[in-house]
């Protein structure tokens, strides 16, 4: 639907889901159709919009602590309560509306270790993000079939390794950081391979446009600790955001493992398949312009 004023077309009524396409396409999708001026300047511009919400900067410094989570993925396309089932979520817990505070007050009360063992999850900015523990492996990692987008950061205080990685469509996008050595590719960036001032991408590697991300957050000086840069970096390219006060008040959905999964096998009795080889990024067109 249009809105027209003196036979110029001043509104225009459009769906949530097709904004969230535009959206998507304007901060993912290469702009080839613009001069390379024009679409340096436009990326930058989009580069600098802060994400609609508390962003996820601020979780840095405790999560690198592995407090409140280990693990925390953003997945682009399926509802939240859709893939906390699908990891293995117990479903009446998800019908329950069951709290994070309500399972760290059970903990004080009863002497049990739960809290380290639910999916606490929700939706923001078109977003679904989780976070969890997850030590005993009782939760899945892996979507089928693989949603349209989903970044993963892991962090290991035991090994001091703090970790990101990124799929599209099902294809790993994680190209190697500049300083490292061809012969040895990583699964995952190490977040603590990351300095600020320096491009951690490639020009031709498919995440290269986070460079320009990190730069402007580096600029902005918002944060003075590496991850806690990186994070801007991310919440900036990709509109990441999470619930500051939720989360620390734990006012924010969770759920148990679903008590028909022990040591990985359903109640079917058919153990977990291990989860399929991803295929790897080709490098990006180096005349290609993301946004």
């Amino acid at each position: 639907m249009t809105f027209v004023r003196d036979r110029v077309v001043v509104a225009e009524l459009r769906s949530v889901a097709e904004l969230d396409w535009l959206e998507d396409g304007a901060r993912m999708a290469r702009q080839s159709y613009m001069p390379p001026k024009q679409a340096a300047a436009f990326e930058e511009f989009l580069a600098r919009q802060g994400p609609m919400g508390d962003g996820v900067a601020w979780i840095a410094d405790s999560w690198r602590c592995q407090q409140p989570f280990t693990e925390l993925v953003f997945i682009k396309g399926p509802s939240a309560k859709n893939v906390a089932l699908a990891y293995g979520a117990d479903a009446q817990d998800i019908a329950n509306g069951l709290l994070l505070h309500q399972v760290e007050e059970q903990d004080a009360r009863e002497g049990t270790d739960d809290l380290t063992r639910v999916l606490a999850f929700g939706e923001d900015n078109g977003w679904t993000w989780l976070g969890y523990h997850d030590f005993d492996h009782a939760f899945s990692r892996s979507l089928n079939p693989p949603p349209e987008q989903q970044i993963t950061l892991r962090a290991t205080m035991g090994k001091a390794m703090y970790t990101f990685d990124y799929f599209k469509d099902g294809v790993y996008q994680n190209p190697l950081p500049i300083e490292d050595d061809a012969e040895d590719q990583p699964d995952v960036y190490e977040l603590t391979s990351y300095t600020p001032g320096q491009p951690p991408f490639a020009p031709e590697a498919p995440l290269s446009f986070l460079n320009l991300h990190l730069r402007i957050a580096e600029k902005a000086d918002n944060w003075t600790d590496d991850i806690a840069l990186f994070f801007e970096g991310l919440e900036r390219a990709f509109n990441l955001t999470l619930p500051r006060n939720a989360i620390t008040s734990g006012n924010v959905r969770c759920a148990r493992p679903a008590l028909e999964r022990v040591k990985g096998v359903p109640s079917g009795g058919t153990p977990d398949l291990p989860a399929p080889a991803y295929k790897i990024a080709p490098q990006a067109d180096p005349g290609g312009i993301h946004a």
